[in-house]
């Protein structure tokens, strides 16, 4: 807990004149802050004895996720006249315009043709806890939505274009997912090679989808709203946690 409170003290502490070295750098301390809580290292081992159901893995989930998306929150209210959106604006409600539906359409119908491919029908995953399920991924969306693109993205898009800023943004969204794979390595000795790849491959081109939902939407919500459903609706209907 003391490196986190250094953490949050050491990101308070920068100028509010923001350029492109210290965004970066609060981007690198997102990584390294998610590989240290992350439960790669099998920290909900420790919190309930005889799991049944797996409630200390969720549970954990959501306590990591919410100290990891402290800072963004501090430093999106701390440099909200510096960013593209201010916070006001960014936390305005989803804006339902034609980006948003259509993306959300084209995710479910990938979603059905995986299902269909996958499992040679329809199929619904009984094997997770909905109730648990739907708050993991809804804290999934927001806390990584607020970080990549609430800070990160929303930030880089004021010195940057709009093109570069997301190109750099869904580059730290990409190594976001890599941590756990050499966790695991370093815990079991085995490499997900394949896990790797398609992760990355999902995260870039999602990476690129939410930056273009929050530029076209002027909301954080339009991609924290698709990033929930399409996350939800893949573990569901296609299987996975």
């Amino acid at each position: 807990m003391a490196l986190i409170t250094n953490y949050v003290l050491k990101v308070a502490a920068i100028k509010k004149e923001l350029d492109l070295k210290k965004i970066i750098l609060t981007l690198i301390g997102f990584i390294v802050l998610w590989a240290i809580v992350s439960n790669a290292w099998g920290y909900s081992d420790y919190l309930l004895k005889n799991d049944t159901y797996n409630i200390g893995m969720y549970v954990y989930g959501y306590i990591s996720r919410f100290i990891w998306v402290i800072p963004a929150i501090l430093l999106i209210i701390k440099y909200s006249n510096n960013l593209y959106f201010k916070a006001k604006e960014l936390f305005a409600p989803p804006k339902f315009n034609k980006t948003l539906l259509l993306v959300i359409a084209i995710s479910l119908i990938y979603i059905a043709i995986s299902m269909l491919i996958i499992h040679n029908g329809f199929h619904f995953n009984s094997n997770v806890n909905l109730g648990l399920v739907l708050l993991k991924y809804i804290i999934v969306g927001f806390v990584e939505e607020t970080v990549f693109r609430g800070w990160g993205y929303n930030s880089l898009a004021k010195i940057l274009s709009h093109r570069k800023a997301t190109i750099i943004t869904t580059i730290f969204f990409i190594i976001l997912h890599w941590p756990s794979y050499f966790i695991k390595m370093f815990r079991f000795g085995v490499f997900d090679f394949a896990g790797i790849i398609v992760q990355s491959i999902s995260a870039l081109v999602w990476g690129f989808v939410f930056c273009l939902l929050l530029k076209k939407g002027k909301s954080i919500w339009n991609p924290i709203v698709t990033h929930i459903i399409y996350d939800l609706m893949y573990v569901l209907l296609v299987g996975g946690t």
